[in-house]
């Protein structure tokens, strides 16, 4: 992954990772080509770049805990799916970093979550971001697991509280005429 010295890696975090969940340990062999981000449909809506996520792990910059990407990504596996190199789990690695994200007390802030709410719904319900589709269904396999990582997120009740919200304004708009 890019052209740097053994100084610039510091290999204790990566190994945090690797020891939180096995898998993990694949991340290494990243050769930094690029297709993960251009298939993936949360960086056409967002600055979601993993390939610099994973950088970021290798050399031991805790501060990705902190980032907002790591709460952009949709984990439709797009990323598994193109990569040219066996057993890369980008979204397991993004699971395993929200999870020490919150272990450290931090999370997705409000104004980043509420700007891909209706994203992140269209995504879950209808397996879209943008107006084109993603290629194929996802498997209601997938969809009931991203289901319950939104509900341990609270990503429901937001989507909860915008729709109630636009029923509201609807009733006052209608109540005015």
């Amino acid at each position: 992954m890019d052209d740097h010295t053994e100084q610039d890696w510091n290999w204790e975090f990566y190994e945090e990772l690797v020891e939180d969940v096995n898998e993990n340990k694949n991340i290494i062999q990243c050769i930094a080509c690029g297709k993960c981000v251009g298939d993936c449909p949360a960086s056409k809506v967002s600055t979601f770049n993993s390939r610099k996520i994973i950088k970021k792990v290798l050399r031991g910059d805790k501060s990705v805990l902190k980032d907002s990407d790591i709460w952009h990504c949709y984990l439709c596996e797009r990323c598994k799916r193109v990569c040219p190199k066996e057993n890369i789990n980008i979204p397991m690695l993004i699971i395993n970093l929200r999870n020490e994200a919150f272990k450290k007390g931090y999370g997705p802030r409000y104004s980043d979550l509420s700007k891909y709410v209706e994203m992140s719904e269209r995504f879950l319900t209808r397996g879209i971001v943008l107006d084109e589709p993603l290629g194929e269904n996802l498997p209601q396999e997938r969809i009931d697991e991203l289901n319950a990582i939104c509900d341990f997120a609270r990503i429901k009740y937001v989507f909860k509280a915008s729709k109630e919200n636009h029923k509201s304004k609807r009733q006052k708009s209608k109540g005015k005429r």
